[in-house]
C-alpha cells in the first residue's frame, strides 16, 4: 500500500476508536454538554464520509492502474509474439541466403566449366576454318583445272 492509503487506514482507526494515544495519559475530561457532543460526532461522521470518499477514490485509483498495468501486459506479451515472428522470418531469410550462396557457388563453378568448353570450341572452329579454307581452295582450284580442260577440247 501507499504511504496514503496507510495515513487514511490510521486516521480512520483513530477516528473509530474515538481516542488518541495522547488522551491515554491525560485525566478524564469532563462531560460536554449535549450540544458540543452531538456537534462532535457530527464532525466524526463527515470525517469518516470524507475519510470513506478518499477511500473509494484511491480504490478506483487502484482499479485503475490494474487496468493499465493488464492492458500494458497483454500490449507487452503481443510484442514479443511479434519479436518472435520477426525472429523466425530472420531465421527463414537468412536459410534462404545461406541456399542462394550455395546455388551461387554451383553456377559459378558451372560458369567456369562452361569457360574450358567454349575455349574447346573456339579451338575447334578455328581448326575448321582451316580446313574449310583449305577445302574451297582445293575446289576452286580443281574447278579452274575443270574449267581450263573444258576449254582447250
Amino acid at each position: 500500500m501507499t504511504a496514503r492509503a496507510w495515513l487514511l487506514v490510521l486516521v480512520l482507526l483513530l477516528a473509530v476508536s474515538g481516542r488518541s494515544p495522547a488522551e491515554d495519559d491525560a485525566p478524564a475530561p469532563r462531560r460536554a454538554p449535549a450540544r458540543a457532543a452531538a456537534t462532535v460526532a457530527n464532525e466524526d461522521r463527515a470525517l469518516l464520509r470524507q475519510l470513506s470518499d478518499a477511500q473509494r477514490g484511491l480504490g478506483e485509483q487502484v482499479q485503475q492502474l490494474r487496468d493499465r498495468l493488464e492492458a500494458i501486459q497483454g500490449q507487452l506479451s503481443s510484442n514479443r509474439d511479434q519479436g518472435q515472428g520477426v525472429e523466425e522470418e530472420v531465421k527463414g531469410l537468412r536459410e534462404e541466403v545461406k541456399g542462394l550462396y550455395v546455388e551461387l557457388s554451383g553456377v559459378k563453378a558451372q560458369i567456369d566449366a562452361l569457360k574450358g568448353d567454349v575455349g574447346g570450341v573456339n579451338s575447334n572452329v578455328s581448326a575448321f576454318r582451316t580446313f574449310s579454307g583449305f577445302f574451297i581452295a582445293l575446289m576452286i582450284l580443281l574447278m579452274a583445272v575443270i574449267f581450263v580442260l573444258t576449254i582447250r577440247r
